[in-house]
């Protein structure tokens, strides 16, 4: 455990790693990083509407004694102890990163904003979204083709993501599905939902958005 929170180890080098953000904490490889990728949770009609193909895990496996239920963002005294005082321990928040800079936005506040934030972290433009529905929330950039578009919610009683500069409509992964840029992706930008814990206790310099009411 570092800072509360899950540590791994690689069988080849028996390096420590954060599953936080893929850091080397010690051995071999200390300081090498993985490299991040999206994974965005979505409801399974929406994943299948994207992979018709998927194979889906049988529940009925030889490890089916290591499957546990998974709770996040419910208070845990242990957890307390970690990250600072400017949300509760177990808020949750969408972590990003840009060049060495950390922003937290509190998923609590993202439906004030409709669910999007059009920001800006150091030189790069970018689009933090929270999906209520699939209850997943990560960050891209919005420079296109050296455009820097402007996202919205085009559908205030669920989630559609659009950008006003074209209307294309776009999915969860950053692909424009339809409209004038159909075809077109917006680059991931290293972000995922954590509790307040864990990503102020990895990075204390974080700052926190605060949706304008």
């Amino acid at each position: 455990m570092h800072q509360g929170v899950l540590s791994i180890v690689d069988r080849q080098t028996g390096t420590i790693w954060t599953h936080l953000d893929g850091r080397a904490l010690r051995g071999p490889l200390h300081e090498e990083r993985m490299t991040m990728v999206p994974i965005p949770q979505m409801t399974w009609a929406q994943w299948l509407a994207q992979h018709p193909a998927t194979l889906v895990l049988s529940p009925d496996t030889p490890f089916r004694n290591r499957y546990r239920p998974v709770t996040i963002g419910v208070f845990n005294q242990s957890e307390a102890l970690f990250g600072d005082a400017r949300l509760p321990a177990n808020a949750l928040v969408v972590g990003v990163e840009v060049d060495g800079r950390f922003r937290a936005y509190p998923v609590e506040q993202l439906p004030l904003a409709s669910g999007i934030v059009n920001d800006q972290m150091g030189a790069q433009p970018i689009l933090v979204f929270y999906d209520p529905s699939a209850r997943t929330g990560l960050a891209f950039s919005r420079l296109v083709d050296g455009q820097v578009l402007e996202f919205y919610n085009a559908y205030p009683e669920g989630f559609q993501l659009r950008d006003r500069q074209t209307d294309s409509l776009w999915d969860l992964t950053g692909h424009a599905v339809a409209g004038p840029l159909a075809g077109a992706s917006l680059s991931f930008v290293p972000s995922f939902i954590s509790e307040w814990y864990g990503w102020s206790g990895y990075h204390p310099q974080t700052t926190l958005y605060q949706a304008l009411s």
